[in-house]
């Protein structure tokens, strides 16, 4: 009991007040303190990391106590392992009084760190205390007190925050802020922009450096965001209209307000609004850009002038600088294309869409089913109609081969397909064997397997 006790007065004496330094303590000369005050720090640092490594951070916290009120400037493992200590202390504590000093201590350690370690990081040692906040209040954490930290590290972090997910849990407290204050609305849409700027740099950095797996992680990332924005109320097209509706005129020349506009529009299915192809047009003017480009492609689909849709949509592909997205608007014409009837324009524009991304396995599918689309009228003979769907097949094949993700949409239609190739005995009559190549005419003009069912 008596220990028990000694140990309660010690971890009440760590807690109470901020860091009492020596008189005369240097920490950028003489760190660890001078003469003997260096040993003794030397040697609490020691006994420090030892028990904390070894998770008994009840007799770590006697030598950590030591080292952060005598030099604490002296490793930045004062204040990594500082944390560790104190929420193990709030775990097993049960007096509120007493949780709640070891909560305010974990969070006076992250502010001390940046004291004495100002080239430390500033938005990830302020996300880390952001994140040791929630942990250790779990319901009751404070929205806005996530908000204000986590907005101060992404203001300094930008698209390089470190750890990642602050991107997400900072989304989350605007939006909590937002849903219950319904006031907080154009700030949560300001956040949600600024946000998702940040994220798309990010991942264009992370694709530049070849480094997928990062780049993975903040596309899963942008994608719960934007969920969460068009789930949320605030991101509807009527919503963004109004809220941009007269700040783009005040705006015209400022090409980083106009794209916003467009990427906002875009993003709720707005984009055949009037807003959204004023916004492109004095976009254009300025500079000629892929949204600009499409979004006034998207102008003249809706005027009919298809011709100059074409036009915009190659262009708005040539300035893309992220080629799946480029990939992609050479699809939405391949479907234009499609739509009309128009199969070898559209094949062409799938074709297109695979310079710019060949593992577009979408390109392939859409190629296939304009091969099943346009099968009665390829052969004079309706019988040979099988001979199509073998080539439709090939591209379904290859589409799995380039596009896991496709794979069972590829499969289905594999399955589907199948169902038309010719039987064999009309194959036979026909002089028609199963393995052989065949050219298939038209304006399909290329050769396949035959497969035979």
């Amino acid at each position: 009991m008596r220990k028990l006790l000694l140990s309660g007065f010690l971890a009440i004496a760590t807690i109470a007040g901020l860091s009492a330094q020596k008189a005369g303590y240097d920490p950028v000369k003489a760190p660890f303190g001078h003469g003997e005050d260096s040993v003794k720090c030397r040697m609490n640092l020691s006994l420090m990391t030892t028990s904390a490594k070894a998770e008994n951070y009840k007799e770590a916290l006697t030598p950590w106590n030591a080292v952060y009120e005598n030099c604490p400037a002296s490793s930045r493992n004062i204040y990594i392992l500082g944390p560790r200590i104190f929420k193990s202390l709030y775990a097993s504590e049960t007096d509120a009084a007493k949780k709640k000093q070891y909560l305010d201590k974990t969070m006076e350690i992250y502010d001390t760190r940046l004291k004495y370690y100002s080239d430390d990081k500033k938005g990830t040692v302020l996300a880390y205390k952001a994140y040791d906040y929630m942990e250790l209040m779990g319901d009751k954490a404070d929205s806005k007190i996530v908000y204000q930290w986590l907005g101060e590290a992404l203001k300094e972090m930008k698209s390089e925050m470190e750890p990642k997910d602050a991107y997400s849990y900072y989304m989350v407290a605007s939006l909590t802020q937002f849903l219950t204050d319904p006031s907080k609305k154009n700030q949560y849409i300001s956040d949600y922009f600024t946000v998702a700027g940040y994220v798309d740099e990010a991942i264009s950095k992370a694709n530049a450096a070849n480094d997928k797996a990062n780049a993975d992680y903040l596309g899963l990332v942008k994608e719960g965001i934007v969920k969460a924005f068009v789930s949320s109320g605030a991101g509807d097209c009527k919503t963004l209209t109004d809220y941009y509706a007269d700040k783009v005129e005040p705006n015209k020349a400022d090409k980083a307000f106009l794209n916003e506009v467009i990427n906002a529009l875009g993003s709720v299915g707005c984009s055949e609004s009037d807003l959204y192809f004023t916004a492109s047009e004095y976009l254009y003017k300025l500079e000629p850009s892929a949204g600009a480009a499409i979004g006034l492609a998207n102008k003249s689909l809706r005027d009919k002038d298809y011709d100059t849709a074409i036009k915009y949509y190659h262009e708005g592909a040539q300035l893309e600088t992220d080629k799946n997205k480029a990939s992609d608007y050479m699809m939405q014409l391949a479907g234009i294309f499609s739509n009309q009837r128009n199969f070898a324009k559209s094949r062409q524009a799938a074709y297109d869409a695979l310079e710019f991304n060949p593992n577009n396995g979408e390109a392939y599918i859409l190629i296939a089913q304009l091969y099943a689309a346009s099968a009665q009228n390829i052969f004079p003979e309706t019988e040979k109609r099988g001979l199509v769907f073998c080539a439709a097949v090939d591209k379904l094949q290859k589409a799995r081969s380039v596009d896991p993700s496709v794979s069972g949409k590829a499969n289905g239609l594999i399955n589907t397909y199948s169902g038309y190739f010719m039987d064999t005995e009309t194959a036979f009559m026909m002089g028609i064997k199963a393995g052989e190549s065949v050219f298939v005419p038209g304006w399909i003009g290329e050769s396949t397997t035959v497969r035979l069912k």
